[in-house]
């Protein structure tokens, strides 16, 4: 459980897990006072993701700089931004929806990266449709690209 929780490094990060945590490549930017990921995407329009204080504290050192945001599959919410734990709203392509019984995968695009939700089974999702996504940003990560470390 501590691994799962905090992984040291991005073996540890996908390794353990099922599915294992979703990885997206970006850099830090610094944008209207605010420490925010841009998310690499070479076929569209980048989604940002203003990080919390936490996340901004240890983010500091890495502005203009790559860098790796982990986050659980079961910390991708669909809807509306919830601003007491979540980033501003993001959004994302259904590939797949996967109804599990007691929840539902969904396998998205953002157009940069491919990534895994796990949501309520209460909804019907198609393939092709347009959702919100956000990340609880309390239970996100920061790897460092080269060393693949967890930045603490």
């Amino acid at each position: 459980l501590e691994l799962y929780n905090r992984p040291a490094n991005l073996f540890v990060a996908g390794f353990i897990g099922s599915p294992p945590m979703n990885l997206f490549k970006g850099s830090i930017r610094r944008i209207d006072s605010h420490l925010t990921f841009v998310e690499m995407n070479p076929t569209g329009t980048p989604g940002t993701i203003t990080l919390s204080a936490s996340l901004a504290r240890r983010a500091e050192g890495y502005v203009d700089q790559p860098i790796i945001f982990g986050v659980r599959p079961e910390d991708v919410r669909e809807g509306a931004a919830d601003i007491a734990r979540a980033s501003t709203a993001n959004e994302a392509t259904i590939e797949v929806a996967e109804p599990m019984g007691a929840e539902t995968y969904l396998y998205l695009t953002t157009g940069g990266t491919a990534f895994i939700a796990r949501v309520r089974p209460t909804e019907h999702f198609r393939i092709g449709q347009q959702i919100k996504i956000t990340f609880d940003l309390e239970k996100a990560h920061l790897f460092d690209p080269s060393t693949e470390l967890v930045i603490a």
